[in-house]
């Protein structure tokens, strides 16, 4: 199908396997049918992911579960447990200088907002027996952080 390593990550009695077509319900069910045999697995078609577990002391049945899928999703260049296993083929193309930036200050602002919204809610609560405009102000500025962390992750919320 294609030339694309399938094995994300191997450890003994472990295989976990990402491929784009998996994502494809029809593909996903007939993996999931051939490789049911040989292992316990959890498998999520939306993102193109199987988790096969099995026994780790029968190192046949690796071997065997390997073919399978390399006879289901074409071969894979280099087992990812061995060094040196991403190949030019398989490593996803580097992001562009920009967009790694915007997601490093994405991840700061958030995390900022979060230790604020929660530094903001223990002042507010602590302000309670005082000071009832400490009190609202602080609660505000907790509503307000909170908020950004919402929108930081809007694509999430509503799931």
């Amino acid at each position: 199908m294609s030339p694309l390593n399938p094995f994300a990550s191997a450890l003994p009695g472990r295989i976990r396997l990402r491929h784009p077509a998996l994502r494809n319900r029809d593909i996903h069910a007939r993996v999931l049918d051939s490789l049911r045999e040989f292992a316990d697995i959890e498998s999520n078609p939306a993102v193109g992911s199987m988790l096969l577990r099995f026994d780790p002391t029968d190192a046949e049945l690796e071997a065997r579960i390997r073919a399978e899928v390399a006879a289901l999703l074409g071969p894979a260049e280099a087992s990812p447990a061995e060094p040196g296993s991403e190949t030019a083929a398989t490593a996803p193309p580097p992001a562009p200088h920009g967009s790694r930036r915007r997601r490093r200050a994405k991840w700061e602002l958030n995390r900022a907002a979060k230790i604020g919204a929660v530094a903001s809610m223990a002042l507010s609560l602590a302000a309670l027996k005082s000071s009832r405009k400490l009190h609202a102000q602080a609660g505000v500025l907790s509503l307000a952080l909170t908020l950004i962390h919402i929108v930081v992750h809007r694509r999430h919320v509503l799931r």
